[in-house]
């Protein structure tokens, strides 16, 4: 019984993991979101970076010259804490450009290049994984289900009155019979999100494997990265507190999720206009809220932008990103 518990995990597991129809160009990423190819090591070839809105959206400039995507778009961002911070990447940078070490210019190129073309095609790689939501199944083994009801159960809770949808909760194989009309429920609210929301959801999900993490990650004002990479891998903690951490594996896959997870929110948080909270009961509209250090930043770099010359409008040299 042991035996077959665990091939039907792994099974479950394959299926709540629906392939992601965009490309991964960098090399030994497991994200297939990411628009940025590991190129040859490029030199650092600028000395400022500072940032400017254009048309209601803000750019990052190098130089003065504003960066584009690896599709020759320019890199626009909803915010100016959100622009900062990604402006920031580009100051850390040393001798060599690192692209991996960029993940919030990785989302926001991502949102550019491959969300805002077809916004439909983003929702739709990202409903499967509600439909087999990690967060929906419970295990056979007594222990873990006990331990799946007091970490999942609230956060279905707070997820079905964020959409006022019904989950349901499958066991061994099947998959979990949501309620008729909660997959189209989630599907409207999803489409009224824009394309840098939905670029830092559909990242955080295909980390997670689980819609329902995702959307709590990002849009629960208490949710921290690590809880979000606890209950995407609480099955994985449940055999580590049993057996023991593989070292090399274990820790280094942990790390790079919960990477991204952070970096997931921190995007989605100051890439937002309004308080988390203030519209938290309309899951269509765009909310959230500038986070206080980032915001900090901002008028920091602006303070200090202010002594450089900057024309966003003047300049236009190609300078991408990949």
């Amino acid at each position: 019984a042991g035996g077959w518990c665990g091939v039907a995990r792994v099974f479950r597991r394959r299926l709540r993991a629906p392939p992601v129809q965009t490309p991964c160009p960098l090399q030994g990423c497991v994200r297939g979101l990411v628009t940025a190819t590991r190129p040859k090591a490029i030199s650092r070839f600028y000395q400022s970076t500072s940032v400017g809105e254009q048309d209601g959206v803000w750019r990052v400039f190098l130089d003065g010259k504003p960066v584009k995507t690896p599709r020759g778009t320019f890199l626009e961002l909803p915010t100016e804490p959100l622009a900062q911070a990604v402006a920031l990447e580009w100051g850390a940078q040393g001798d060599k450009l690192k692209p991996q070490e960029m993940p919030l210019t990785t989302i926001g190129c991502t949102a550019v290049d491959l969300i805002r073309p077809s916004m439909d095609d983003c929702v739709g790689r990202i409903m499967p994984y509600l439909a087999m939501d990690t967060c929906c199944f419970e295990d056979n083994n007594a222990d873990l289900a006990k331990l799946q009801e007091q970490e999942w159960a609230p956060l279905r809770q707070w997820f079905e009155a964020h959409f006022g949808v019904e989950l349901a909760v499958g066991r061994g194989l099947s998959g979990p019979p949501h309620a008729e009309g909660t997959l189209d429920a989630v599907r409207t609210a999803l489409l009224g999100r824009d394309e840098w929301e939905l670029s830092a959801l559909e990242v955080a999900t295909s980390t997670s494997k689980s819609l329902v993490v995702a959307i709590a990650l990002l849009e629960r004002a208490d949710a921290l990265p690590k809880d979000a990479l606890r209950w995407a891998l609480l099955e994985e903690f449940f055999q580590i507190d049993k057996w023991g951490l593989v070292e090399g594996e274990h820790d280094l896959s942990h790390s790079e999720s919960l990477m991204w997870l952070e970096t997931c929110q921190r995007f989605g948080r100051i890439g937002r206009m309004f308080p988390l909270g203030a519209a938290d009961d309309l899951p269509g509209s765009r909310h959230g809220r500038v986070l206080a250090d980032d915001a900090a930043a901002a008028a920091a770099a602006r303070a200090a932008g202010e002594e450089q010359s900057n024309d966003p409008g003047g300049n236009q040299a190609e300078l991408r990103f990949g």
